[in-house]
């Protein structure tokens, strides 16, 4: 794992007989799962206004799990080639699940609880590629490239005038600072998935992944919540909430991770990669224009570092032709 940074579960590997489209329709579904991606920060932070976070993530990923299980079976309907099952490898999908739906998510939820949506936003897509290549050395005794150091500089500086702005701003609030640690846990939990999944992508579908790491995870997560579920006033709940849930388990956690592949498949994981930088720049919009978060100049001027950063980070070197993979 060298440069395979943000979402790397998103692009290692392609399903069997996937359509074919022109490229407007293309870069048209690329684009759509960048603002899927980012609106997930701002719906889910409406909902864990209703319910508990434990909760809102229970129900978001269990019917993640079964849209994409659905998915699979139609699929395989139409192709009896389709894999539907990991094929031996239950214990590293499991293991996904634990990492990158459990523990990542109940992590989200819980500083959306506490923190913004722009900050979560802004913080796990920037960090996590960080997060990802110092992990990468430490662990897999991978060495920096130079634009890595450089990369990893500028975002580190940007991720600290963000969280300065936070901790030394006019009203300090606590509990905006506890949920951004928050962010910070989920992107590295979002990495060491990153990590784990590489091996695992090299022998089953990213899709087969996607489906039964919600699969697991949201039994997890429905174990952790068990008393939280039990609080909530289920008949008390809006026809917002539910359309809001049932929009973050199609859209953001299967659909565009499906729209994803069919994008690298057409185009390549490199310029698909691109894409994907929409996604916090979609977040911080949609934050700002439907509940009202607000940045403060010195945050955007720390957004835009840690951007910048990361867009360093991700680039290819000259001496290398290795498609880049950005990432979550």
């Amino acid at each position: 794992m060298t440069e395979r940074e943000w979402f790397t579960l998103k692009t290692a590997a392609v399903p069997a007989q996937t359509p074919t489209f022109g490229k407007a329709a293309t870069y048209a579904m690329l684009t759509a799962t960048a603002i899927f991606w980012g609106s997930a920060f701002v719906t889910s932070k409406i909902v864990v206004g209703d319910v508990p976070p434990s909760a809102a993530a229970f129900i978001r990923f269990g019917l993640g799990a079964f849209f994409a299980v659905l998915l699979l079976i139609i699929l395989r309907s139409r192709d009896k080639t389709v894999q539907v099952t990991p094929n031996g490898n239950w214990a590293g999908v499991l293991v996904l699940g634990l990492v990158g739906v459990a523990a990542y998510n109940l992590l989200l939820f819980w500083g959306l609880a506490y923190s913004k949506a722009s900050d979560g936003s802004m913080i796990i897509p920037t960090l996590s590629p960080a997060i990802t290549v110092v992990l990468a050395v430490i662990f897999l005794k991978e060495k920096f490239r130079w634009q890595q150091v450089t990369g990893l500089g500028i975002t580190l500086a940007g991720s600290a005038v963000f969280f300065l702005s936070v901790v030394l701003g006019e009203v300090r609030d606590i509990h905006r600072i506890t949920g951004d640690f928050m962010f910070i846990a989920a992107a590295a939990c979002w990495s060491i998935y990153t990590l784990m999944g590489k091996k695992i992508l090299q022998r089953i579908s990213p899709l087969v992944a996607t489906a039964y790491a919600m699969l697991f995870g949201s039994v997890v997560i429905g174990a952790f919540s068990v008393r939280d579920l039990a609080a909530v006033h289920w008949t008390h709940l809006s026809l917002d909430f539910w359309v809001s849930q049932f929009y973050m388990a199609l859209f953001p956690s299967v659909l565009a991770n499906w729209f994803y592949y069919l994008g690298v498949k057409r185009i390549g994981p490199a310029r698909a990669a691109v894409f994907l930088y929409i996604v916090p720049v979609a977040g911080l919009v949609l934050a700002t224009v439907m509940i009202g978060d607000v940045l403060t100049v010195a945050q955007i001027a720390g957004s835009a570092l840690m951007l910048l950063g990361v867009s360093i980070v991700n680039r290819r070197s000259g001496r290398r032709k290795k498609d880049i993979d950005i990432a979550k």
